[in-house]
């Protein structure tokens, strides 16, 4: 019998073989020579279609090694849609809608979902989505910081970093992820307290004298409790899981939520306080200039602090996510998390008028250096 095309089973395998990649024909042309052995019509289509399925599982595999490149290039189209759409209509409907968006992502298998089914990764799953949709629906209401979601030429960069949030604190709690219940739970408690902490210590609105003033030694004390909050996350975490990572990972994540927690609350001040704002531009104003004109320009100073919180805060919450991401090659973590731990390190020591920077800027660096010679450890997935 011939061994191309003499029979149906034969030109079906011919075709399979002339539909393979460039890299398979090879492989192709050894199956149809070893049909060619085969006399019994019936055991030749069973080879044939064995082949064919051989094929396409190869064809599966070779997808799934595309598989973060294609995340990659979705959550990219995303964001940039989301930029584009801010400055056009402003952030609040490309917020409201990626929120949404992320939410359907949540429920589904993949990169975002579903959640772990336990109760510490379900309440911080839950605070994502309540921290966004509060973060965009204070500033909307507030008449001082309306203004920043308005579109403009510049980049929506509250939008952006409250989506960055959203999307971190989904990725850590998949049952991928490899940052467990014991660490998260800790780490948003410390955040919480360090934050609480970090508020009322900071110069309130930038220049006006912090809420701690009142407190004995002016809460000069509550200092230990922003450093020792994260500390102690991280050293019961460690106890608890025996292991050095899931420790680190929660100091992090109360770096991360405390930063998070002091942005939304000096925010919330502004917008719904603005007759607290002090004046801070007045001296170098043009003369002549509407109250109205230095009421927004003095909004836009007090919330620069803020701002910057949170965006130090979302990049040590993507250092979380690279080292709770489904085990990959050592190297790979190695090289990520030596390219995301600068960015921090370096708002840090730029922001020298920051009151604490110099500390948050030193401590990254450490967490970040304890994290690259752990990079070897894989972290445990938590069902």
């Amino acid at each position: 019998m011939s061994a191309f095309g003499g029979d149906p089973a034969g030109r079906y395998l011919d075709i399979v073989v002339r539909l393979l990649p460039a890299a398979r024909h090879e492989w192709g042309c050894a199956m149809r020579a070893e049909l060619a052995t085969i006399d019994r019509s019936a055991e030749r289509w069973h080879f044939a279609l064995g082949c064919t399925r051989a094929a396409l599982l190869q064809t599966v595999k070779a997808q799934r090694a595309w598989r973060p490149v294609g995340v990659a290039a979705a959550v990219g189209l995303v964001l940039a849609g989301e930029i584009a759409l801010s400055s056009m209509i402003g952030q609040i409907i490309p917020g409201v809608l990626v929120l949404i968006l992320l939410v359907w992502l949540g429920g589904r298998p993949g990169f975002f979902g579903p959640v772990r089914a336990e109760r510490a990764a379900q309440v911080v799953r839950v605070s994502g989505y309540t921290l966004m949709g509060l973060g965009l629906l204070i500033l909307a209401v507030g008449d001082s910081t309306a203004k920043f979601l308005q579109p403009g030429p510049k980049p929506p960069m509250f939008v952006f970093l409250l989506t960055l949030y959203a999307g971190v604190f989904l990725a850590t709690t998949t049952g991928r992820a490899g940052f467990g219940g014991p660490g998260l739970g800790a780490g948003t408690c410390a955040g919480l307290v360090a934050g609480l902490a970090s508020f009322v210590v900071m110069p309130f609105e930038r220049i006006g004298p912090p809420l701690a003033a009142g407190l004995p030694w002016h809460g000069s004390w509550l200092a230990l409790v922003i450093i020792g909050a994260p500390a102690a996350a991280a050293v019961w975490t460690t106890g608890r899981t025996g292991r050095g990572d899931q420790g680190i990972m929660a100091a992090l994540c109360a770096g991360a939520f405390a930063a998070l927690l002091v942005a939304l609350l000096g925010l919330s001040a502004i917008a719904l306080f603005p007759d607290r704002i002090p004046d801070i531009v007045g001296p170098v104003m043009v003369p002549g200039t509407s109250a109205a004109q230095r009421q927004a320009a003095d909004a836009t100073e007090a919330a620069d602090p803020y701002i910057g919180l949170l965006l130090f805060g979302a990049l040590l919450a993507v250092i979380l996510w690279v080292m709770a991401r489904p085990p990959s090659r050592v190297g790979v973590r190695s090289v990520l998390l030596a390219l995301v731990g600068i960015p921090p390190v370096a708002l840090g020591l730029s922001a020298r008028h920051f009151p604490g920077a110099t500390g948050l800027a030193v401590a990254t660096a450490m967490v970040v250096l304890i994290a690259l010679a752990m990079a070897g450890r894989d972290p445990v997935a938590f069902r």
